[in-house]
Order: structure tokens, then sequence, then C-alpha cells
């Protein structure tokens, strides 16, 4: 990328609680305590993939509950690290927001300045607002001064 580009989400009651306080889930046993607590719950969960158009309606129970089985195989790509690391959640007893990485594409955590790495998909109890557009990157100074 070259140079670190800026990048604010939107200031809505969505994006500021996905910016809130999360407790990761390091722990495969926590993992599989805290999968059974959303299995517990599955009434009225958003699912969203902030890379794409936010929900209208959260998922039906079954909707919600096929979702946590077809995820859950992805997630537990990991289980062999022994350590779980691509779940945080706002409250791991009660939760409202759930941030599920993508174990194949975690970022770095070296990415200074640039757009953060997105969860792969954002379980919350609140409608999403969708992400805007990206801002397209402004030309370095060799394309300015040189028009490449």
């Amino acid at each position: 990328m070259g140079r670190a580009e800026t990048f604010s989400y939107p200031d809505t009651a969505y994006w500021r609680a996905f910016r809130g306080r999360f407790s990761g889930i390091l722990t495969w046993d926590g993992f599989d305590g805290f999968w059974a607590v959303l299995a517990g719950a599955p009434e009225g969960w958003f699912v969203f993939d902030p890379r794409g158009a936010a929900p209208d309606a959260p998922l039906s129970s079954e909707g919600f509950a096929a979702f946590l089985a077809e995820t859950r195989v992805v997630l537990e790509a990991r289980r062999a690290l022994g350590h779980c690391g691509v779940v945080y959640a706002d409250d791991l007893a009660a939760p409202g927001f759930v941030k599920l990485f993508d174990p194949t594409d975690m970022g770095s955590s070296c990415s200074i300045g640039g757009a953060p790495v997105l969860p792969r998909w954002v379980l919350s109890r609140i409608a999403p607002d969708p992400l805007p557009a990206p801002e397209p990157p402004r030309p370095g100074l060799m394309a300015r001064v040189f028009g490449r």
C-alpha cells in the first residue's frame, strides 16, 4: 500500500457500539461455552458482513442456528493451534454485539494507520449501518510530479 490511509467509522449508534469494549475468547473451551450461549438465544440477531450490504432484518431463529453451524466449521479451522482468538463479544454472558474474524484473513498487528482489518461477520441485536465506500487513494508524489 505504501502510504498509510486514514480511516474513520461513521458516527452512528451501530458503529459506536462496534468500537466499544470487547472481550476476546482465547480458549476453545471458552468458544464452546460461548457458542452455546449464542445458540440458546437465537432470536433477534442481525448478521452482517461489513464489506457488503447491511441486512434489513434479523435472521429467523432457524436461520441463525444454521449460520452458527456453518460458521463454527470455518472458525474451528484454528482449533489445531490450541487457542481461539477469532471471537470477540461485548458481554460473554449476555452478548449483544459479537465480532467473528476469518481465521484465514486476520490481518497484521503492524498495520499502523491504514484501514483496520474488519471482522468477517458481525452479530448484533441492533440494525447495522453499512460502511461508506472507501475514498480512492490520493496519487503519490511521483504521480503528481510525473503524471504516472
